[in-house]
């Protein structure tokens, strides 16, 4: 129990002195400087970055948004250069997202989207992106084959519906019966149709649907579902901690080795 709670303190400590070190770069800006054109942004660590962009001509160049730049030939998305994205052409749509007259682009990758004229988002953010058009489903920069856009469903942050398949993170979600498949509980992994249960996208195995459910602990180390069989903590099968078994620690080598001078 006191290793389970100090490896937990350690994670949270070393992702507090991570975002410390990296900090925000979404409040970036371009400079030019001279023959050449940075993005430059802010951390709390290293203090300014500035970050070259390739093959850019910094006589041409303009800043289309804080994080969105454009020469006579290329495109940039802060400074990561966008292959194939038209410059004259390009506009933003909100961030990370912006098109041309080729495709749509999402944190500067090329979306693939079918239908220019059709397409839309249900979601954008800096997080994912869910979006349709006449054709096929998109996640991010994924395009989804054998999807229906017409029934598409967000479920969760990165889960989503149709009536031929359930998504999780753009992926077909195998075995999943999209007219039964939702959330167990409003803020919990788990979700469930009429003969699985989930966990983060992973089937708990042997686990009731028809009876599982969400328990409230603020414990560490309690479990957190229950059904008619047993209970679970992160889909697994939840032991209390006096019928754990220990694992018994390796013997130690006790061979006595004498050395000849």
């Amino acid at each position: 129990m006191k290793v389970l709670i100090k490896i937990g303190i350690t994670a949270c400590v070393l992702m507090a002195m991570t975002v410390l070190m990296t900090g925000c770069n979404s409040d970036g800006k371009y400079k030019v400087e001279g023959d050449s054109v940075y993005f430059t942004y802010w951390t709390f660590s290293f203090g300014t970055i500035k970050e070259p962009l390739e093959d850019c001509d910094a006589e041409t160049f303009q800043s289309v948004k804080d994080w969105l730049g454009r020469d006579q030939e290329h495109v940039w998305f802060k400074s990561r250069l966008v292959k194939g994205a038209d410059p004259a052409s390009v506009e933003v749509d909100r961030f990370p997202l912006f098109h041309d007259k080729h495709d749509y682009y999402y944190r500067g990758a090329a979306v693939g989207v079918a239908d220019l004229k059709t397409f839309r988002t249900l979601k954008c953010d800096e997080d994912e992106m869910w979006g349709v058009d006449s054709r096929y489903v998109y996640f991010d920069s994924l395009r989804i084959e054998n999807s229906d856009p017409a029934t598409l469903e967000l479920i969760s942050t990165f889960e989503a519906k149709d009536k031929r398949h359930v998504y999780y993170f753009g992926k077909i979600l195998e075995g999943a019966d999209p007219a039964t498949y939702t959330p167990v509980g409003k803020y919990s992994c788990y979700t469930k149709d009429r003969t699985h249960v989930w966990h983060c996208g992973e089937i708990v195995k042997d686990a009731d649907p028809s009876t599982f459910e969400i328990e409230k602990h603020d414990e560490f180390d309690m479990p957190d579902a229950h059904d008619k069989n047993r209970k679970y903590r992160n889909g697994k099968p939840w032991v209390p901690e006096e019928e754990r078994v220990e694992e018994a620690e390796e013997p130690q080598d006790t061979t006595e080795y004498i050395i000849e001078e």
